[in-house]
């Protein structure tokens, strides 16, 4: 019983760490974007600092597309593109090592169509040229936008801990009870 009593405590009472995988926070272009022009870099944001990281671009006709340099920094991968992209979809297959040694991967998507982005311009103006004539209120568009995802889970995982410490604090202090009732 003592040693039962010995290791609850001990479990309770030592510092809890978790070696969390590295996440991906952001990247840029986003996932899905359309963007209206090459990007010069194409660069991933991590939740917490990595040791290394790789990234492949292939075209829609799954064509590797040359990446100059590739350099990592603490919570950081960026890729510098050699030359423009032109418009089409791309893939960019990305592996990084977290601090905990363990690899995270990810794929991101997104499109170039610099020519289109120009017609949608166009046709955007003339929509806000008509739309300004009968309601400039009802072209407004919110300036809040959603929270990312990374970022809510975030937020979470803090309150996730202190609930189960909470737990095991309360299991522990009915243990003790039960046992001092024996």
């Amino acid at each position: 019983m003592k040693k039962f009593i010995a290791i609850a405590f001990l479990l309770l009472f030592l510092p809890v760490t978790a070696n969390a995988h590295s996440g991906l926070s952001s990247s840029t272009p986003a996932e899905g974007a359309t963007l209206e022009g090459s990007p010069e870099e194409i660069q991933f944001l991590f939740e917490s600092p990595i040791q290394q990281g790789d990234m492949t671009i292939k075209d829609e006709a799954g064509n590797t597309v040359e990446v100059a340099d590739i350099i990592s920094s603490e919570m950081e991968l960026t890729g510098q593109l050699a030359d423009e992209l032109p418009n089409g979809a791309y893939t960019v297959d990305w592996s990084a090592i977290s601090q905990d040694s363990h690899e995270v991967t990810g794929t991101l998507t997104f499109n170039v169509a610099a020519e289109e982005a120009e017609e949608i311009e166009e046709a955007a103006e003339e929509t806000t040229e008509t739309t300004e004539t009968t309601d400039v209120s009802s072209t407004e568009q919110p300036e809040e936008a959603a929270a990312p995802e990374s970022e809510t889970a975030t937020a979470e995982t803090p309150w996730v801990t202190i609930l189960i410490i909470a737990i095991l604090a309360i299991a522990a202090v009915a243990f003790f009870v039960m046992a001092r009732r024996k």
